[in-house]
């Protein structure tokens, strides 16, 4: 079992005071770049004379994500993990995810790759700036495609590092899952296949959001935690799936013993239906069917005051159903600081 309680207020407020002091350390001008810069080759210099050697700037970079350590000695075994942001109960604000993990990392011992000595370092240097890649590119001569696909590459790097140092439960910090982010390409699949974690040992803090384009019942399926880990927001897209598609991806998913009766269920349901304003179109009851009795017996029924039936009402046509998802921007997500 994970230890995955939701946010508490305090935690809420603490996630927004990192999110405060990271985006006012971000650098705003050259000179500001280049004391990050200064700061890399520092660093470089540093380890050189150590005797990791390496030749260039980049090259170090890629160094530290490889092997410096991902785990916090100061921490327990549960590992957080973050996609994207949200805005939780009790927030007065939308947060990036990575602070609540932060925040929770804090108070409940977590693990938190971006509190880890490779995360905060790797962290330090701002790799995703323009400002300091630009500086990296002008003031080292370093190769500007080169060092546009650096932040991408070492964050994928340790990131993978990191889900694969896991020792037990995980939890993971977001509402949809984008196919295209690191946790839902790299870090949970990892994690599923970890034979320590698996689908069993990976909690989510922050509930499911509610798809309005979806029946009750199959958004109360997929929010559970076995196979909410296993699913991506681009299964059930409102406008580039239909549900015959989805009950594909959902019959192929592995499905707990308890859930196997919901889970057949909702394949029925969703199969029925070519489109999702079909599968939450309002049903209407077929007409009652004349019974065969005699014609006097039809007339005149003892005891029963015979009325003039109303005609029924003509289906009402299909209602919208928009998505109500605070993530939907994840179908491609744009790095947040570390981009997860």
């Amino acid at each position: 079992m994970t230890d995955a309680a939701p946010p508490t207020l305090e935690e809420i407020t603490r996630a927004i005071a990192l999110q405060e002091a990271d985006r006012a350390g971000k650098p705003r001008t050259p000179a500001e770049a280049e004391a990050v810069t200064a700061r890399i080759y520092a660093d470089w210099r540093t380890a050189y004379a150590e005797g990791r050697a390496t030749p260039d700037l980049a090259s170090f970079i890629r160094y530290v994500a490889a092997n410096q350590s991902v785990t916090n000695e100061d921490r327990g075994i549960t590992r957080a993990f973050w996609s994207w942001k949200s805005q939780p109960e009790g927030a007065p604000q939308v947060v990036d995810h990575r602070f609540l993990a932060q925040a929770c990392g804090e108070s409940r011992s977590y693990q938190v790759l971006e509190d880890s000595p490779a995360g905060r370092q790797l962290d330090s240097y701002q790799l995703w700036e323009p400002s300091v890649k630009e500086a990296l590119v002008n003031d080292f001569a370093l190769d500007a495609a080169d060092v546009d696909a650096l932040a991408p590459e070492v964050w994928a790097t340790i990131s993978g590092r990191y889900a694969e140092a896991a020792e037990g439960p995980v939890v993971a910090f977001c509402a949809d899952i984008g196919a295209g982010s690191i946790l839902g390409k790299d870090e949970l699949p990892r994690l599923l296949a970890h034979e320590k974690v698996g689908k069993e040992n990976v909690g989510f803090p922050l509930p499911a959001p509610r798809h309005e384009h979806l029946p009750p019942e199959v958004d109360a399926l997929i929010a559970d935690d076995s196979l909410r880990c296993q699913v991506r927001m681009e299964d059930y897209d409102a406008q580039n799936t239909t549900p015959k598609a989805f009950a594909a991806k959902l019959g192929a998913l592995d499905v707990p013993e308890n859930l196997r009766e919901a889970h057949t269920s909702v394949l029925s349901r969703l199969s029925s239906a070519n489109s999702y304003d079909e599968l939450n179109a309002p049903t209407t009851p077929e007409p009652l069917k004349q019974q065969n009795l005699p014609a006097r017996a039809s007339a005149f029924l003892p005891g029963v005051t015979v009325r003039p039936t109303a005609a029924p009402p003509s289906p009402r046509g299909p209602s919208t159903h928009g998505v109500s998802n605070p993530v939907a921007a994840e179908v491609a997500p744009k790095a947040v600081g570390i981009g997860h």
